[in-house]
């Protein structure tokens, strides 16, 4: 990724889940300098402190992701933890998530409303892993992907993966347990995008699930957000038949 150094923000973007900002990463497991360390809140450097070397540059990132995507929405700076599930400790009012790769972390904030919550999770394309999707899609998507080269079904098959790695974190504050492969099904749509259909093998919900994709830097970015509902078309729960 060309540009400028390690922990510079790499884009500021208001997108229709909310804003979401990009940090680059040194990779490989680098340290990160003091200079950067300084940049955070207190506490935050010193959570950032007690994390192994490989776990803390891509901690550090998120979090200057997260401290330029609340200040685009006016929330004074202040030091953002971690809850007991490991997400984002936000200010009130805000909702939002935090995803990282080696070479970018990436946060999405936005105003919490109508009860909203959100998921991002970024994904690089390089390299091909074919195999993934037998562990990350339904057999109805992967009989999606017959007829696509493998280039269109490598990103159709990453995109799949970010958005439902980031429905997991939108769905985490209201289930609170580890959701699998296999209870979500996401159909792609033209323009960015996409429709999530829930399975939840514990009966949880209905839940509106509305998801976005975008091919960013080299990277594919998904953002999901997710609200409890009162039934009806566009909600979904573990009692749905496919």
């Amino acid at each position: 990724m060309s540009g400028p150094e390690p922990f510079a923000l790499a884009w500021l973007r208001e997108l229709e889940h909310g804003v979401c900002a990009g940090v680059r990463l040194p990779g490989g497991g680098a340290e990160v300098p003091p200079a950067v360390l300084a940049r955070l809140e207190p506490a935050e450097r010193a959570a950032a402190l007690a994390l192994g070397p490989a776990r803390r540059a891509g901690w550090v990132g998120g979090r200057l992701a997260m401290a330029a995507a609340l200040g685009h929405l006016g929330v004074p700076r202040q030091a953002v933890g971690s809850t007991a599930r490991g997400a984002p400790a936000l200010p009130p009012g805000v909702v939002g998530s935090i995803s990282h790769k080696e070479r970018l972390a990436v946060a999405l904030a936005a105003r919490a409303a109508g009860g909203w919550r959100l998921g991002v999770d970024v994904e690089a394309l390089a390299p091909p892993r074919p195999a993934v999707a037998r562990r990350v899609l339904t057999e109805r998507e992967r009989a999606g992907l017959a007829g696509l080269g493998a280039a269109q079904a490598w990103e159709a098959t990453v995109l799949r993966f970010a958005l439902k790695e980031a429905l997991y974190k939108a769905l985490d504050p209201f289930v609170e347990r580890f959701v699998g492969f296999q209870e979500a099904e996401v159909e792609l749509r033209p323009e960015g995008g996409a429709v999530v259909r829930l399975w939840l093998a514990r009966g949880e919900g209905p839940f509106e699930v509305e998801g976005r994709w975008y091919r960013l830097q080299g990277h594919l970015l998904a953002t999901v957000r997710v609200r409890a509902c009162g039934g009806g078309s566009g909600c979904y729960h573990g009692s749905d038949e496919r």
